[in-house]
């Protein structure tokens, strides 16, 4: 504990009146002694004495060689003495020339009171210590989640409960103590209620939290108790919070030190934990990773409002595959950072070690020509697919969407595409496909493609082939004869000939249909043409 620290206890649990004090180190004290014994210039140690026994020691100091760090002093002085210019003078010439580093002077009276008080601090200190070198060797040990908060709650007298940076509770060190019934329906939802997420918000505006782990409280006037508050960081982010529910008092020294303990050794927990991995990413992939997870819709949408998070009004899952070399925290900083300079404002999170996206479309429902050029150029490196679900409007549509994305990877293997930005409404029919039984779908192929398939098999033919691309381009002659690169007579005559083969009536809406699903289906059956 450091002297400022020691101060706060001495007037807030023993009312001691501090008449002044000087601090200019916040180092730890870690030895108390009396200055009658004599005094050792060492910066960590605070020395106990009167004023006589400080002025003689400071000009004992003045006349010696060496020079030592600044001890810290709390100084009984009689009440006369107090405006004594003399005094003022040693003290500020101590101050100067390193033999004090701090001071606080108290009523001469208080001076044993003040002995056994801080002796007191010191011991509570050093139990506190134990009991926070437990704590982490019990983490270290391999303890889980709710070890480590029963621990903690039979330390602190009180209930504990972990939430993560977006108001998620993760656990809770019991039920049985806890009888707010705010906390409690909190609980069970599995979030933190919105009145409470709202007080936190609006705390936070009018005297901003601390950026570290100090310890703050939280008063809400709808809950029954006040919330010691400690953050929970990861490399300098915010993943989350320990909530203590003050129902018993308890000393302020304690909860100070022992509560952020408690945050750090959930962190080692939650490091470790498969299930809990989403919580160290950014305020808004946690949200995105519950909402593609079927989390409260409720609460997810007060969350993206109350945390200022805004997604594109039409919007889609973009999901990326990248090969074994990419799996690395660098490779993926890296191509997260290509994929937001590509997509400006889109959202980038690791999701089962895929890359997933969320990003805006344009009017017509797909990316625009250019950002497609330029995703297209990361198949050079490292990535091995990318499937774009259908667009959506509502938040709340991204689960589903996560979900064709996911599809899309499957047909791709099915299909053998490489290399390819696959939309969603490009490739549905193949989806409801992996539906259906395999060994049925063939059935509803069109009889006249197997016709033809055995014809080009005999006389080394394309005619499959030239109704599949007649097909793809609605019965366009020209288009058809471009694209397979023969003259139009020879289409002619090769579409004669299909028809005399098959019988088909190629000017029938529906012969066409199935023949465009049939070639869907023996594509997907990889039927060998």
């Amino acid at each position: 504990m450091d002297f400022r620290s020691v101060l706060r206890v001495l007037k807030q649990e023993n009312r001691l009146e501090i008449l002044r004090s000087e601090i200019t180190v916040e180092d730890e004290i870690s030895e108390i002694c009396l200055f009658e014994n004599g005094a050792q210039n060492i910066r960590k140690k605070l020395y106990i004495g009167n004023i006589e026994e400080i002025i003689s020691w400071i000009k004992a100091e003045a006349d010696s060689p060496e020079k030592g760090a600044g001890l810290s002093a709390i100084i009984g002085i009689k009440e006369r003495d107090f405006e004594d210019e003399s005094v003022s003078r040693h003290l500020a010439y101590s101050l100067e020339n390193g033999m004090i580093s701090n001071y606080a002077l108290i009523r001469e009276e208080h001076t044993l009171k003040a002995l056994q008080a801080v002796n007191n601090i010191m011991q509570k200190k050093l139990k506190t210590s134990y009991q926070v070198i437990e704590l982490m060797a019990l983490a270290m040990r391999g303890a889980d989640l709710k070890s480590i908060l029963k621990v903690s709650e039979k330390t602190l007298e009180n209930p504990v409960i972990i939430i993560d940076a977006g108001f998620k509770i993760l656990d809770v060190s019991s039920m049985e103590d806890i009888d707010d019934d705010i906390w409690k329906a909190n609980i069970r939802r599995g979030y933190c209620s919105y009145e409470f997420i709202k007080e936190v918000h609006k705390i936070d505006q009018i005297r901003p939290f601390p950026h570290n782990s100090d310890v703050y409280e939280v008063n809400c006037s709808f809950s029954a108790y006040v919330k010691s508050c400690s953050k929970i960081f990861n490399k300098d982010r915010l993943v989350g919070y320990v909530i203590m529910l003050k129902k018993r008092e308890i000393e302020n020294a304690l909860i100070e030190e022992y509560l952020p303990m408690v945050g750090s050794s959930v962190c080692e927990v939650l490091l470790r934990t498969k299930e809990h991995k989403g919580v160290f990413g950014s305020q808004e992939e946690n949200l995105i990773h519950e909402l593609i997870h079927g989390g409260d819709e409720e609460l997810i949408k007060i969350r993206f409002k109350i945390n200022q998070i805004e997604l594109p009004e039409k919007m889609s899952c973009l999901m990326m595959k990248t090969n074994e070399y990419l799996n690395s925290i660098q490779a993926t900083t890296f191509l997260k950072e290509q994929i937001k300079n590509i997509l400006p404002g889109a959202f980038c999170l690791e999701e089962q070690g895929n890359l997933l996206v969320i990003c805006r479309l344009s009017q017509d429902g797909r990316l625009t020509s250019e950002e497609e050029r330029r995703l297209l150029g990361l198949f050079q490196q490292g990535v091995i697919h990318m499937g774009m679900s259908s667009p959506c409007t509502d938040i709340m549509a991204l689960k589903d969407a996560y979900g064709q994305s996911a599809q899309l990877y499957k047909i791709s293997k099915r299909l053998q595409i490489e290399k390819e930005i696959m939309y969603f409404s490009d490739y549905s029919f193949y989806i409801m496909l992996s539906n259906l039984n395999e060994k049925d779908l063939l059935q509803y192929a069109h009889p006249a493609l197997n016709i033809l398939r055995k014809y080009d098999q005999i006389h080394n033919g394309e005619l499959y082939k030239t109704l599949q691309v007649l097909v793809d381009h609605q019965s366009q002659m020209v288009k058809t004869a471009e694209a397979l690169s023969i003259h139009r007579n020879s289409l002619s005559y090769r579409i004669n000939k299909i028809i005399e083969l098959t019988g088909l009536d190629l000017s029938s809406n529906e012969d066409i249909f199935r023949l465009s699903y049939g070639f869907k289906v023996e594509k997907y059956c990889r039927v060998a043409v």
